[in-house]
């Protein structure tokens, strides 16, 4: 489980992350006089949101009717944690400032998205093993990495939004049936959804590896 201290160190990394990285923006938008990239912000905004609804979950006992609404919670905000990686596709020259700083300033947003994502992740995991056993917290990760991947595609290439689950759910059903029925889009819907999960799948793996080769705890065959 994860302790206080850890937690809180962890907290105030993210802060700090998402301080630079909203300062970026702010500096650009000095330096041109517009704020072209403040979506960003907003972005980074949706993808605190299951982080902080994972804490309301470790929080509280599995059984709690509290945990069950804050984990449903969760899984359908994840997916916008990942989703801020795509936002390189707004990455290209524009000659008001130099490409290299919009490089900089998008991969600051995507890595922060990221560890947004992975930490709630592992927080979830923790809560999974904790009750459920390790082997069946991998599975809850792959499964929850498969809706989210899927969920980053409806959101990239459909561009509907997570609260749409609940403003305007039957044109998203209309919409997914579409997609899911068509072989062409199925065929898009599916190299995209796999590619990510594939890609998020081992950057997460490797993501639960290090603190145990900083501890010092795995085992080496050749030792």
């Amino acid at each position: 489980m994860f302790s206080h201290r850890h937690y809180v160190l962890l907290f105030l990394a993210l802060v700090f992350a998402s301080i630079v990285s909203t300062s970026l923006v702010v500096i650009r938008g000095y330096y041109t006089g517009y704020l072209l990239f403040v979506f960003l912000v907003w972005n980074l905004i949706l993808a605190w949101l299951p982080f902080l609804f994972a804490t309301v979950v470790i929080m509280f006992p599995v059984k709690h009717y509290v945990t069950i609404f804050f984990a449903a919670l969760w899984l359908l905000f994840f997916p916008n944690a990942l989703y801020i990686v795509t936002d390189f596709l707004h990455l290209w020259p524009r000659g008001d400032v130099p490409l290299w700083y919009d490089l900089i300033m998008i991969a600051s947003f995507a890595l922060t998205g990221l560890c947004l994502g992975f930490a709630s992740l592992a927080m979830m995991q923790t809560q999974v093993a904790a009750h459920w056993g390790r082997w069946r917290s991998w599975l809850f990760v792959l499964v929850a990495l498969a809706v989210s991947c899927f969920g980053v595609y409806i959101g990239r290439f459909l561009r509907w939004n997570s609260w749409d689950v609940f403003s305007n759910p039957l044109s998203l059903l209309v919409d997914l049936q579409l997609h899911l029925t068509t072989p062409l889009l199925l065929a898009k819907t599916a190299v995209v959804t796999l590619g990510l999960m594939a890609v998020f799948t081992f950057t997460y793996i490797v993501f639960a590896i290090l603190p145990q080769i900083a501890s010092g705890t795995m085992s080496y065959s050749g030792d």
